[in-house]
């Protein structure tokens, strides 16, 4: 029987060609499946979105690069060629694709581990009831570390004269009543909530129910942004009082009191 080679002297690409091509498809979506899974099984990819969105965007490109060399290098490998330079080329590009991926996977894995490390400002929704006799608050913090605590502090104030609660240092000294104080350690997933339910006493002449929450070291100004020290700043809440609600309080029970005498 007589024996016929292809014409040109090329080998005709057999059914590895096929197998090598379906590799170069899956090195294609793999490294991006792979960084995509590992921000969406963190939670994370909204918040590096919003704080590293260049980053994210080095870190997609890097992998989709990568996944297009791994391709084209399997393409070459698969296409029954047995042409030097053609493996060599291929080489190369696979050198560079398996690159491209760590450096991309690299970068996703520093994203996820530095965001997760830190904490946003603690958040603050409180009201009074109708007759602002009672507070009614909740305050949660997350992404705290285990040795972290969220400290709450609950007080009455008085507003300087002339002064606004966009001033800095706009309460008098002196003028203070604590009515809450509260320092509380994250659950296994870092996050911390809080709920506070109390009275308000009557009397004095106080201005403002003031909410504070930090999770830092000291409480610092309510508009001071996050420094480069990490931490993530005081939450603050402030609820304006009615101006003639302690003085008729007030009034009330002095007048019962000097009937009973």
């Amino acid at each position: 029987m007589n024996h016929v080679e292809p014409v040109g002297g090329q080998q005709k690409a057999g059914p590895a060609a096929n197998k090598l091509e379906l590799a170069g498809v899956v090195a294609l979506v793999a490294p991006l499946v792979a960084t995509v899974g590992l921000f969406k099984a963190t939670g994370t990819i909204g918040r590096i979105q919003r704080d590293h969105p260049v980053g994210l965007v080095v870190a997609v490109a890097l992998v989709l690069i990568a996944g297009g060399l791994l391709t084209v290098a399997s393409y070459l490998k698969g296409r029954g060629s047995q042409g030097d330079s053609d493996h060599s080329t291929a080489f190369w590009l696979s050198i560079a694709g398996i690159v491209g991926t760590l450096l991309g996977f690299g970068l996703a894995i520093a994203l996820v581990v530095g965001n997760a490390s830190k904490e946003p400002r603690p958040r603050i929704t409180a009201s009074l009831n109708r007759n602002e006799s009672k507070l009614t608050a909740e305050v949660a913090a997350s992404n705290l570390k285990t040795s972290h605590r969220l400290a709450i502090k609950v007080d009455l104030a008085t507003l300087k004269p002339g002064k606004t609660i966009e001033d800095e240092f706009p309460f008098a000294k002196g003028g203070s009543l604590p009515l809450e104080r509260a320092y509380v350690g994250p659950n296994g997933d870092g996050d911390v909530k809080q709920t506070i339910s109390l009275p308000v006493p009557q009397g004095g002449k106080y201005t403002d129910v003031v909410i504070k929450a930090f999770t830092g070291q000291q409480n610092s100004s309510c508009q001071e942004l996050p420094g480069a020290t990490g931490d993530p700043g005081t939450a603050c809440t402030f609820l304006t009082l009615d101006a003639t609600r302690g003085a008729q309080e007030w009034s009330k029970k002095q007048g019962f009191n000097r009937w009973k005498d």
